[in-house]
C-alpha cells in the first residue's frame, strides 16, 4: 500500500479479525478492540493532514467498517445468548445495508457505502457495545445500536435513491 492511512486503515482489517480468535473481555481482545478504533480515527485524520485522500482509501475504510462490525457481531454471538428480537434486528438492518449497497452497485457501478454522520455515529455504538453492554446490559445497549443502524440504513437508502451521484462523504440528506 502506498499510502501510510491505507496501511492504517489496513491494519484495523486484521486486528479486527485477530479480535475474533481472542477470549472475550481478555486482554488481546481489548487491545485488538481499542486498535480498531484508533485505527478508525487515525487513519483518516492522517490521509487529511498529509493529502493521501483517495477513492480507494475511502473503499478500504469502509471494508473495513464492516469487518469490524462484523468481528463484534460474531464475538459478541459467540459468547453472549442474544434474545430473538435482537437477531430479528440484526437481519432486517443487515437486509436494509444489502438494498442500499444493491442500489449504489448498480446506480453508481461500484460499492457505495456513505460516509454520513449517521453511519459514523452508528460505528461509534457499534464500537462501544462491549462497554455499553458493561454498562448498561444487553437489551438497552442492543436497542440503542438497532435503532441507530435502521436510521442509517433508512438514511443512506433514501440518499442513494435521491442522489444523482456518488458523494461517498455526504453528511446527511437533510444537510
Amino acid at each position: 500500500m502506498k499510502s501510510f492511512a491505507n496501511n492504517i486503515t489496513f491494519s484495523r482489517i486484521v486486528f479486527a479479525l485477530l479480535m475474533v480468535s481472542s477470549t472475550f473481555y481478555s486482554l488481546p481482545f481489548w487491545m485488538c478492540y481499542f486498535w480498531c478504533g484508533i485505527s478508525d480515527i487515525l487513519d483518516g485524520f492522517i490521509a487529511r493532514k498529509l493529502r493521501q485522500q483517495s477513492v480507494i482509501g475511502a473503499k478500504l475504510d469502509s471494508i473495513a467498517d464492516f469487518i469490524f462490525a462484523v468481528t463484534i457481531l460474531v464475538t459478541v454471538a459467540k459468547n453472549i445468548a442474544l434474545p430473538m428480537y435482537l437477531w430479528w434486528c440484526i437481519v432486517a438492518i443487515a437486509l436494509l445495508r444489502l438494498i442500499s449497497y444493491s442500489i449504489g452497485f448498480f446506480k453508481y457501478r461500484t460499492f457505495s457505502s456513505l460516509h454520513t454522520l449517521m453511519n459514523k455515529i452508528t460505528g461509534a455504538s457499534i464500537f462501544a457495545f462491549p462497554l455499553l453492554y458493561i454498562c448498561f446490559g444487553l437489551d438497552i445497549a442492543g436497542i440503542m445500536i438497532c435503532i441507530m443502524a435502521f436510521l442509517s440504513s433508512f438514511e443512506e437508502i433514501a440518499i442513494m435513491i435521491k442522489s444523482k451521484e456518488l458523494n461517498r462523504d455526504i453528511k446527511s440528506i437533510f444537510m
